[in-house]
């Protein structure tokens, strides 16, 4: 199993629109993640969780529009259990 990366992006309000074409190609492994968007809520950034090599493996697998800014941090998942 490859390892698991956070990619996190802020970015202005103005660079929302340019980073909506992104969505018009996005590469097959990226249809169907969760994109977790703040924009609408006034903190201009997206959130994913993707699997990849490498964090500049992760970067290079997203649309170009949405590169800059971007960065990729691995992180471990687990389930709280409240025990």
């Amino acid at each position: 199993m490859m390892p698991r990366y956070m990619v996190v992006n802020e970015h202005r309000p103005e660079d929302c629109d340019p980073m909506d074409a992104g969505l018009a190609h996005l590469p097959r492994h990226l249809v169907g993640r969760d994109f977790h968007c703040t924009c609408p809520y006034g903190v201009h950034a997206f959130y994913m969780v993707v699997e990849g090599h490498s964090a500049e493996d992760v970067i290079r697998g997203l649309p170009a529009e949405w590169r800059p800014g971007s960065r990729a941090l691995q992180i471990e998942t687990f389930h709280l259990t409240g025990e």
